[in-house]
This record gives C-alpha cells, sequence and structure tokens, in this order.
C-alpha cells in the first residue's frame, strides 16, 4: 500500500472541523474522511467520533471469514453504530448538541474497494479517468437528479454547501455501500473544501501520478491559493493490482 493524507484547516476557519483516519494490515486497509458541522467546536467533536467509532467497530467486528459482501455490511453497521454514539452524546452534552458529521470510507480487501458514505465527502476512482464512486447528499445534488440544474451549475451554486444527509443528527441514519472489483486504481477521499476550490480534471492530474504525501500536499496547497474558504482534507490511497 502507499498512502498520503493531510487535512488543513485553510484559510478562513478558525478551527478544523475535518478528521480522517488510515489503517493497513495484511487482510485489508481503509481511509475515512469526516467533515464535521455544528460550530464551537461541536464539528471538531462530531468528525472525531466518527472517525474513531467507525474504525473500532470494523477493528472489533471484521474478520478474515466474511466475504466482501458480509465485509460491507460490517461497515455499515460500524456507521450506524457511530451514528446513533454521536447522537447520543449531542443530546447530553449541551455545548455540541446538533453537532454532525459526514462519512466517507474505502476499503480496499481481496481485490475490491468497499465503500460506505453519508454526506458530501467524497471518494473517487482514478485511473486512466477519474469517476467519482460516491454520490454527495446535498440539496443540489437533488436538484441535479431532478434535472432542475447541470452538475456544472451545482458547482457554482449559492446553495451548495447545505447537505441532506448527516451523521448524528438523527437517531439513525441511511448509509450508502457498494462493492468495485479493484484493478490498481488510486483512491481519493476528500472533504468539500478540497472539492469547492478544484474541478475534478485538475484533481485527476494533481493525484494521479507520484508520491501520495506530494500528492495530497499539493492538492491542499493549491485549494488554500485559491482561497482556503473551508478546513481541507485529502487522502490518497494505492495498493498492488489484484484479482478481482
Amino acid at each position: 500500500m502507499r498512502i498520503g493524507a493531510l487535512t488543513d484547516v485553510g484559510r478562513v476557519r478558525k478551527i478544523n472541523e475535518d478528521s480522517f483516519r488510515i489503517f493497513e494490515s495484511e487482510e485489508y486497509s481503509y481511509g475515512i474522511v469526516a467533515d464535521g458541522m455544528g460550530g464551537h467546536q461541536a464539528g471538531e467533536v462530531a468528525s472525531a467520533m466518527a472517525v474513531d467509532e467507525i474504525s473500532a467497530y470494523i477493528d472489533e467486528h471484521l474478520s478474515g471469514e466474511l466475504d466482501r459482501f458480509q465485509a460491507m455490511e460490517v461497515i455499515r453497521q460500524g456507521f450506524l453504530s457511530a451514528n446513533r454514539k454521536i447522537y447520543e452524546f449531542s443530546c447530553e452534552n449541551e455545548r455540541v448538541m446538533g453537532m454532525g458529521t459526514t462519512a466517507t470510507l474505502c476499503m480496499l480487501r481481496g481485490g475490491y474497494i468497499i465503500f460506505a458514505h453519508v454526506g458530501d465527502s467524497r471518494a473517487y476512482m482514478i485511473g486512466d479517468t477519474i469517476s467519482q464512486i460516491t454520490r454527495d447528499h446535498s440539496y443540489v445534488q437533488e436538484l441535479v437528479k431532478l434535472g432542475q440544474i447541470t452538475p456544472e451549475q451545482a458547482k457554482h451554486h449559492p446553495r451548495r454547501n447545505i447537505i441532506t444527509r448527516a451523521m448524528g443528527v438523527e437517531k439513525t441514519v441511511k448509509v450508502d455501500t457498494g462493492v468495485k472489483p479493484y484493478n490498481g486504481e488510486r483512491l481519493l477521499l476528500c472533504s468539500d473544501g478540497l472539492v469547492d476550490e478544484i474541478e475534478d480534471s485538475e484533481l485527476f492530474d494533481a493525484a494521479r501520478d507520484g508520491d501520495p504525501d506530494e500528492c495530497v500536499r499539493r492538492l491542499v496547497n493549491t485549494a488554500n491559493e485559491r482561497g482556503g474558504n473551508d478546513n481541507i482534507t485529502a487522502v490518497i490511497m494505492e495498493g498492488e493490482m489484484t484479482d478481482a
């Protein structure tokens, strides 16, 4: 595995409410990116809880005997467990009441990508082209789905940062999951602070080649040069090509 990861507060915010986690073993590797919301450090708490709780659940419940779809269900249950704990913590602590977070995970295991997703942080697959694995749970994405605006218009819509699904806001949450064959592509996980500043074609050019650590630094620096209006997090993972 080759992995690079970096998070940055940006140039406008005073607190970094993004969190990430990377894990590598002989059986599987994964990355998680979470983008918290709530202010007054509440978002910081929510995103940290998400990556901690999801990782702990996977560590306890994922075994080598499970097939890829059973592993996907373990990850989904990890998201549900984290959601419940964030929600309960929020209800019990007034200073963080109403906090929430996005969470996006990609795991490489047995020749497959297993992913899970809530919110508008993103996962991309980068090979000969770049393709978005996840679908944003956002107001503008719903407008695109309904045909009311184009994807290009969504990138500059004044309400593009309003999300329609988040971890910890309610007792339960719907988690998008999926499995894709893996053939040595690079995976990019990132918060919206990156994609709001950089077009997909530029993500492709910056992330497809070179050392992953250098690539994530390049991406974060570019987002900051263009304003750094939000926290910025990027994780790049690349494994060996395997037969799925």
